[in-house]
Order: structure tokens, then sequence, then C-alpha cells
């Protein structure tokens, strides 16, 4: 059945079918054929993957980060940025990489943040003297922090089907986010003295302590989002509800850049980027049972202990195989597919299941930049009216950064363990 399913997701791939209906008709396709399994466990999994109180908190959190960026959200994340990074080599680009880490913790989704901010920082990095294809990646990537500093839709879905703590791994994606923007940083700046790009003016304190002030606002979202989970004030999917709450009044009432008229669209964006993932959500339920039922994980495991019986060598493995995976399959639907699998494979050889659950989303989400399906990469590219020739040339110095990054969460897991141990043991 396995491998009918897989023959016909990939045949559906080929033919153009969204990956929602690729991975669910495969599976159902291969339920049937088989003729001992009921159909109807179909419609039960279709329910039942998506009847959960964690994933709630995705429509929630879409929503919040929807009504900042209408509120004019970006435009106080870079003013910050660029107060405090604007003057280093590089300028522009070191603001595009510390503006996205600000986005991050406000609307936990790579697309989004970086359709908001490369919007607005591409066209200048290009009039700064970046080329097209480095301006591209260094957004593309800078970006794809989206999901790994809290809060993150990927996460959230990860621990939906692991029975992990979300409020752990959101802990765990923030200092290695700040590690990889760091990576990202240095790897511009060699490129900036390179074409000669210099940093803009220096700000005062004066004039830092106003970009704050007027931003201030912006980065409390996230403190508040994460603060009421940590505290137990709330569940990660009542924070959703008061981020949109928070961002409603915010947005509407203090930066005013929000008007009545302006909600139907937000809303509308938010429901479409929702129903897109909880369809993924659902049609992949099918094929992860199906994954388990034909004991695919029990394979994997007995395969890699004719291999090696050191952990690390395994986490290394399996970072190459996500990366893989990530190159044909977009991030969440790869999530979806191979959480089932490769977590009771980290299990058995002793893997923290939360250092896992960090390397395992990185992988994936950084693996999604690549192409052919490079959806975030293709977002920058059309911004910037570049060409896949003129993006290729700047991208592996790019993922050198992300993968030795990875190096060190594998190596020291204390990196991605620090803030959960200490908030939650």
């Amino acid at each position: 059945m396995l491998i009918l399913s897989f023959v016909l997701f990939l045949l559906f791939l080929f033919l153009g079918v969204p990956i929602a209906f690729s991975l669910g008709l495969s599976s159902m396709v291969a339920i049937l054929a088989n003729g001992t399994i009921s159909p109807m466990l179909v419609a039960q999994k279709l329910f039942t993957s998506v009847n959960s109180f964690s994933l709630m908190a995705i429509p929630f959190f879409m929503l919040s980060g929807e009504l900042m960026e209408a509120g004019g959200i970006s435009e106080k994340l870079i003013e910050i940025a660029k107060a405090f990074l604007g003057h280093i080599t590089g300028g522009i680009g070191m603001v595009a990489i510390g503006t996205s880490a600000l986005f991050a913790g406000v609307s936990g989704s790579a697309a989004a943040d970086t359709a908001a901010v490369g919007s607005m920082l591409i066209p200048s990095m290009i009039k700064e003297g970046y080329p097209k294809g480095l301006a591209s990646v260094i957004q593309a990537t800078a970006g794809s922090l989206g999901p790994i500093i809290p809060p993150s839709m990927t996460m959230i879905i990860y621990c939906s089907l692991t029975n992990l703590s979300i409020g752990e791994c959101f802990m765990a994606g923030i200092i290695p986010g700040i590690i990889i923007a760091v990576g990202t940083g240095l790897v511009t700046r060699i490129y900036a003295k390179k074409l000669g790009i210099k940093g803009g003016k220096r700000y005062t304190w004066k004039e830092k302590g106003k970009a704050l002030r007027d931003g201030c606002l912006a980065i409390i979202m996230p403190v508040i989002i994460i603060g009421g989970i940590v505290s137990g004030i709330f569940t990660p999917t009542e924070s959703g509800a008061v981020a949109c709450i928070y961002a409603l009044i915010v947005s509407m009432f203090v930066y005013r850049n929000l008007h009545i008229k302006d909600l139907p669209k937000v809303l509308i964006r938010a429901a479409s980027m929702n129903g897109m993932s909880i369809l993924i959500v659902a049609g992949a339920s099918i094929f992860s049972w199906l994954v388990a039922f034909e004991k695919f994980p029990q394979m994997i495991v007995n395969f890699l202990v004719g291999i090696t019986d050191n952990k690390y060598i395994i986490m290394i493995l399996l970072v190459f195989f996500l990366l893989f995976v990530g190159m044909f399959i977009e991030t969440l639907s790869a999530t979806i597919i191979v959480a089932p699998i490769l977590m009771p494979v980290a299990a058995s050889y002793g893997i923290n299941s939360i250092q896992f659950a960090l390397i395992m989303v990185i992988t994936l989400v950084y693996a999604g930049v690549t192409p052919p399906v490079g959806g975030v990469l293709f977002i920058t590219m059309g911004i910037a009216k570049a060409k896949m020739k003129e993006v290729m040339p700047y991208l592996m110095p790019y993922l050198a950064a992300v993968i030795i990054s990875l190096l060190i969460f594998i190596f020291v897991p204390q990196v991605a363990l620090f803030i959960p141990n200490l908030l939650f043991r």
C-alpha cells in the first residue's frame, strides 16, 4: 500500500494537483486498492486530524499576524532595526535580517514574514547596491526565521502530532533563531564588504529611544504571548485569541492604520491561509496513518541500527534525509508526513524530543528555501524580479551558515534546551 501511495503522490504532484489533495487522494486510492481496510477510516482520519484544540491556535495566530501587518507593524519594526543595525557594514541587508527576526515573533509564518518585510526592504537593498539575487536570498533566509522564533505555526502542528508541549518547543526556538540570524548576518557582512556597501547613518541614543517607543507595542506582543504561556495564565490556543484582540486594538486605536473597511480583506486573507493549512493537515493525516500501519518507522530504525548506534551520526543522517524531503515537499506537509515516522526513531536513540523537534523544523524550513519547491525564495525572487541563475550563486553560503548552526544544535543540545529547562523544569 505504501509504495502505491507514494508513487501516486509523486504522479499527482507532477500533474500539478495541490499537495493537500495529492496526499489525501494517493493514500485513499491505496487503501481502497488494498480492500481489507474500511473506507470509513479515511473519513474518520480526516475529521480527527483537524479536531484538535491545539490546532485552533493556528487561525488565531494567522489572523493576529495579518492584523498587525495591515496595522503598520512592519514599518515600526523596520525603524527599530534601522536604529540599532542600519549603521553596520551592509546597512539595509542587516536591517532586513533584524526586522525579520522581530517580525517572526508576530507572524509565525515564513511566507508572511518574507512578504511583509521583503516588499519594503528588497527594493531598498537593490537601490543600495545589492545584486537582485543576493537581495532575494538574504530576505528568503531571514524570512524563514518565522517558524523558528516563537510563535510558530509549524511547531504547533508538530506538537499536535507528537503530543509535545507547545510552550517548551516555542521556547526552544529563541536562542537557535538568534544564532541563525547572526550567522546569516555574518555572511551578509562578508558580501557587503566585497561589494563596497557601507552602513547607513548612526542613530543617536535619543533617536533609538524614539524608535523603541514608537514600536514598543509591536515588540510587546510576543512577550505577552510567550509570557502568558510560560506563566500558565493561558494555553497556546488561548494566547492566539489574546494576540488577535491585542493586534486589533493596537492596529485600529493606537497606530490607526487599520480601518473597519479593511477588516474584510484581512479576514479573507487569514481565512484562506488557514484553510490551506488545515487541508494539508487533513490530507497528510491519512498518509501518516498509512506509514504507521505499514510499520515504516520500525523499518528505518532497523536500517539505521545496521549502520551505526551513535546518536550524533544518526541525527546528521536524519538532517540530510530531511533536507532531501524538504527540497521536494512544502514545509508544513513534510512536517506532517515525517514527524510520525522519525519521532520514534529519535526516541529509540535517546535523542531529546524537544531538541529533535527543533532540528527537524529548522531543517525542513530551510530545505524549503531551495528549488524545486522553494516557496519563500520564489516570493523574494518575484519582488526583486530576479532569475534563478542570479540567485543560485548566493544561496549556498547562506545554507552553509544554517547547516553549521544545525551542527551546533546537534552537538550542544543545551543551546536549544536551556530556556525550556529554565522555565519548565
